[in-house]
């Protein structure tokens, strides 16, 4: 029996009719009797078509930081629909919200937006190959840095046994149609080794635009950098003119308000954001210093989108960015991640669970297994059945994490004492269900 009710079945077999797999991105289909379908969500709760609640931790991969529909980013965004939502020219709005931005990101010279991390990814590796006028990119194994072609490289998705050996990685190429000739131009290396990154940079740095990095694996547990690691990061670009780029998708607005240059204190001259900058609607942003990000002003270097901007988007983003900039949010996230993560951690250790809570308050994993990761080639010790047949047993209990432990839980401002309680109840049971 899977997870659906008779309505959401129903619903179910209407979108597999219409929608390949009945899902319009494929992160979502968990299988014909396992993929939900929901007909709304509130606060931090989600509701499938049987009026079956869950606590949501999957915040839709991560963007809902303030809560499902809040009433500031809905009233702004309905004001905004009123007004015309898409024009060929800026919009008061859209300044508006690059404002905020960068009072909040406050490193940041200029940006521009787009509306997907996929895009944002996308156009900052072309615009660091046009700055320093060379071909190669760097990405690290186990991150995701969006759907297209340069970066469908050892993701998470992939073996973790395919990709060779340390001192000499294969880049692992994980969807068909992506043509063999950009293998080429991509480098792939574990994350967390600095002295990889050295040795790289002394072979090729002359060739290498940019280091494309999530300073925390968004994918892959929410693993944290070793100390120092970011830090060396940016003194290897420097001193190989390479174009740092912190990919902030999931991390920006969420694990701090100015995302991981202010956690880390380390600054990269590109980051990528999207995600919870809109609590949920489709926005994104390539932003940077003025020495990168002065070359599309310049002209020769190709940036577009009709949607870009939006006024919908850029309402939700400056409606959202008010709310964070008042501290209280993320201070309600912190709260509730840290209560999950400790309550999760003695839990565990109650039932002798080998187990590693790993990430910040705002997304976390967990990592059924004797030692952390160091990188993603340590994903063989993580225990996959255990933690399937825990979140089986939660989500029957109304408490909905992703069923890839890979993909971290994400904490939204809405999750408070009562949605944590009941999340560790459910997680008590379930573990010492699959534990038999």
């Amino acid at each position: 029996m899977g997870l659906q009710g008779p309505k959401t079945a129903e619903w179910y077999r209407r979108a597999d009719a219409a929608l390949v797999n009945g899902v319009s991105s494929g992160f979502r289909y968990w299988g014909p009797d396992d993929t939900f379908v929901i007909q709304r969500g509130d606060g931090a709760h989600v509701e499938d078509m049987d009026g079956n609640r869950y606590i949501d931790y999957q915040l839709g991969f991560g963007p809902v930081i303030l809560g499902h529909a809040h009433p500031a980013v809905s009233s702004a965004v309905a004001e905004a629909a009123a007004s015309g939502t898409t024009f060929a020219m800026t919009s008061a709005r859209e300044v508006e919200a690059a404002e905020l931005f960068k009072q909040a990101v406050t490193w940041v010279d200029r940006l521009r937006f787009t509306n997907t991390g996929t895009e944002a990814t996308m156009h900052a590796i072309r615009l660091a190959r046009a700055v320093t006028g060379r071909e190669l990119m760097l990405k690290f194994e186990g991150s995701y840095h969006g759907a297209h072609d340069y970066v469908l490289f050892s993701t998470a998705g992939s073996p973790a046994g395919t990709m060779g050996s340390r001192r000499s990685p294969v880049p692992y190429q994980t969807s068909s149609g992506i043509p063999e000739a950009i293998r080429s131009l991509v480098r792939t290396l574990p994350f967390n080794d600095l002295d990889a990154v050295e040795r790289l940079l002394a072979r090729d740095g002359h060739r290498i635009a940019c280091v494309l990095v999530e300073p925390v694996m968004g994918n892959f547990f929410g693993l944290m950098p070793h100390d120092g690691y970011l830090e060396g990061l940016r003194r290897l670009c420097d001193d190989h003119g390479v174009v740092l780029i912190f990919d902030e998708v999931k991390t920006g607005f969420r694990i701090a308000l100015g995302g991981a240059q202010e956690w880390f204190g380390v600054t990269p001259d590109l980051a990528t954001f999207a995600k919870s900058m809109g609590n949920g609607f489709p926005v994104a942003a390539v932003a940077g210093r003025e020495h990168v990000v002065g070359a599309w002003a310049d002209g020769g270097v190709m940036q577009a989108g009709t949607y870009s901007g939006n006024g919908l988007s850029a309402a939700a983003t400056a409606a959202t960015i008010r709310e964070l900039l008042s501290g209280e949010p993320l201070a309600a996230v912190d709260r509730a991640g840290k209560a999950l993560m400790e309550g999760i951690r003695g839990i565990c250790a109650e039932k002798g669970v080998p187990t590693q809570v790993l990430g910040t308050p705002s997304m976390f994993g967990i990592f059924f297994g004797d030692e952390a990761p160091r990188d993603f080639r340590d994903a063989g010790g993580h225990d996959e059945e255990l933690y399937s047949k825990v979140v089986m047993g939660m989500i029957s209990r109304g408490v909905l994490p992703c069923d890839d432990a890979r993909e971290p839980w994400f904490i939204s401002a809405a999750h408070g004492d009562a949605e944590v309680e009941q999340s560790l109840t459910a997680f008590d049971e379930a573990l010492g269900e699959a534990l038999g």
